[in-house]
């Protein structure tokens, strides 16, 4: 008798600034998923953040391959829970935790993990306020980021204060909320793939060779800078990075698979950065290499991250 197949409802687009990235994720994964074991429905949600809710009536398991606002930060993960319909990734509370990078510092800085200098802020500081706590704090260069997004959106690199207020701008367009942090001069740039829940696979470090560039929206998916996704290290540095990763992903409550960035100064200081609780499925992204460098490939990596989530 043949096995009954797990109806997975493929959830894509969304009200994100990164709706384009999300359907290049559903059409990888659509490419790949083991067909004999799972039949997928498509789910789409449109600019609008409408879904339709009867699309969702006949899955086991929503697989969510949507990223950014309004997608990875809890809200459709509670959307979902309060209609009893499992999702592959975090939870709500981690989802909310890891797509806020003022909290997520914070939950790091708690757990004894290194970050860079940071400071958050919003619209009622006025330019000289940003300005002169930049120059108390720790100077330029800086970053300047929307503190609720991803893929690099709302993200700039402010070299010297004639290009803060455009930076700020551009944040201000994406939430209301910023956080500004320190620049390491020219860092090595690592990523860590984790895939479980309680029992954790981690990866070896991957790099990404930005050359001291700003790893932009735009080179991370039209032209990619250079990865690897088994980097050059010293095997105390790799084992340190791994150490973060797993502390980093159990205190802020991750499930199903994370990837988790990392920056390495020139004396050899490692930072933890930030963790994406729902990183990119496309054929440049850097998780599935990650994964496909342990020894998991692309087709099995789709099966283990619903088989996480049916747990």
């Amino acid at each position: 008798m043949e096995k009954k197949k797990i109806k997975v409802g493929l959830i894509y687009g969304g009200a994100s600034f990164e709706h384009e990235v999300s359907r290049m994720t559903a059409k990888s994964i659509l490419l790949n998923i083991d067909k004999e074991l799972f039949e997928v429905k498509e789910i789409y949600i449109d600019k609008n953040g409408d879904l339709d809710e009867n699309s969702l009536k006949d899955i086991n398991i929503a697989f969510l391959a949507v990223h950014g606002p309004n997608c990875e930060d809890g809200k459709l993960q509670k959307y979902l829970e309060d209609r009893g319909i499992k999702y592959t990734g975090s939870g709500t509370a981690a989802s909310a935790l890891n797509m806020d990078k003022k909290r997520m510092h914070d939950a790091f800085k708690e757990a004894g993990l290194r970050v860079v200098e940071y400071f958050d802020c919003d619209r009622n500081w006025d330019l000289i306020r940003i300005q002169e706590n930049i120059k108390k704090t720790f100077g330029y260069p800086c970053f300047v980021k929307a503190n609720n997004a991803g893929s690099s959106v709302g993200v700039s690199k402010v070299d010297n204060e004639s290009e803060l207020e455009k930076a700020l701008e551009e944040a201000f367009k994406c939430d209301k909320t910023i956080i500004v942090e320190a620049a390491i001069k020219n860092p090595r740039e690592f990523e860590i793939a984790v895939l479980g829940n309680n029992e954790l696979v981690l990866s070896e470090p991957g790099e990404v060779s930005s050359k001291g560039e700003f790893y932009s929206y735009d080179a991370k998916y039209f032209h990619p800078f250079e990865t690897k996704a088994n980097a050059p290290l010293l095997p105390d540095k790799s084992e340190e990075i791994k150490e973060m990763a797993g502390k980093a992903y159990k205190v802020t409550g991750c499930k199903g698979y994370s990837r988790i960035d990392f920056l390495m100064d020139g004396a050899g200081k490692i930072y933890i950065n930030e963790i994406n609780t729902l990183p990119g499925f496309t054929k440049i992204s850097m998780f599935p290499k990650m994964m496909q460098a342990e020894g998991i490939n692309y087709k099995d990596l789709i099966t283990k991250i619903i088989n996480l989530a049916l747990e």
